[in-house]
């Protein structure tokens, strides 16, 4: 039955994703804003990906990657997946999860691509969605699969933080952060036994999903969650995004209620709001202190935001 569920959940997904596939991203204010997706996915050195004078490109993903096959990190996807989908479900509204898959496939689109073991460009399946859950979080797994819960698209107010929230979650993708915890788990040698799990390796899979849920309570590295910060401002600030969206979002969780128990799982797994708006600013004023792109949207987003339940 346990199964049967989480196959329905990756099917639920992977149809927003196909659905998402079929749309371009709507521009972004009056500045000019975000290009048509489908361009955006062609190449990530165009116009757009210069977007907000940011000019510099920060390159080095975590050595990780060349412990893992793009086909390793996939499976290990699946299997992340599966530990969060099998504990909330994801939103079953549809306006909700194309609009946060085509927010998150341009900020994606912005990010550098590291290189497999084999020194291959990685081409990442990128896969978007909301997680039903009033938690307020959001979670990424090796792969590509990204997740915001509806907690904390509650507690946002443009889309100008849900594309710093995802560049942040992006970010952990690109460095390689949940393949370094791997590597640093003892995990490395035996991920290529999650590809045969498919076929049949269950105590492989098995250890695999009692690893996630354990990082999954734990957190990652604090400067895994620092550098996933820069980062995730350089993608939306790319994407055409006013660079301030995450250190907003960072600002209300500083000044949010520790006692808020939807709160709980973020401060515990997250270094505090506070020291990572401080560890985020000498970035910001070296790389956007002349930035003039402003584009927030929030009208855009409130009008999804109303949706949620």
């Amino acid at each position: 039955m346990k199964i049967q569920r989480l196959k329905a959940a990756a099917l639920a997904l992977a149809t927003v994703v196909l659905l998402t596939g079929c749309e371009t991203m709507p521009q972004a204010g009056g500045s000019g804003g975000l290009n048509v997706l489908s361009s955006a996915l062609g190449g990530g050195s165009g116009g757009g990906s210069r977007a907000g004078g940011v000019l510099d490109v920060i390159q080095g993903a975590s050595a990780a990657f060349k412990d893992y096959t793009a086909e390793e990190q996939r499976a290990l996807g699946n299997d992340f997946s599966s530990v969060l989908l099998g504990a909330r479900p994801l939103l079953r509204n549809e306006a909700v999860q194309r609009y946060v898959n085509q927010v998150g496939w341009w900020v994606a689109a912005q990010a550098e691509k590291p290189k497999d073991k084999d020194g291959k460009e990685i081409q990442f399946a990128w896969r978007f969605g909301v997680i039903d859950s009033d938690a307020v979080n959001a979670y990424a797994t090796p792969g590509g699969f990204v997740f915001v819960t509806v907690g904390l698209m509650r507690q946002l107010k443009s889309e100008s933080e849900l594309a710093g929230v995802l560049g942040h979650e992006i970010a952990h993708v690109t460095r390689g952060h949940y393949l370094a915890a791997l590597k640093k788990g003892g995990f490395a040698q035996a991920v290529g036994g999650v590809v045969q799990a498919r076929s049949g390796n269950a105590m492989v899979s098995s250890a695999m999903v009692n690893f996630a849920k354990n990082l999954y309570s734990k957190g990652l590295d604090q400067g895994d969650e620092f550098d996933a910060d820069r980062q995730g401002v350089l993608y939306a600030a790319r994407a055409g995004y006013a660079p301030v969206g995450l250190p907003t979002v960072l600002n209300m969780y500083a000044t949010g209620s520790s006692a808020d128990q939807n709160f709980t799982l973020l401060f515990k797994t997250h270094p505090a709001p506070k020291d990572r708006l401080e560890k985020l600013q000498p970035f910001m004023s070296s790389k956007f202190s002349t930035v003039a792109s402003n584009v927030s949207n929030e009208a855009r987003y409130d009008a999804i935001k109303r949706q949620l339940r």
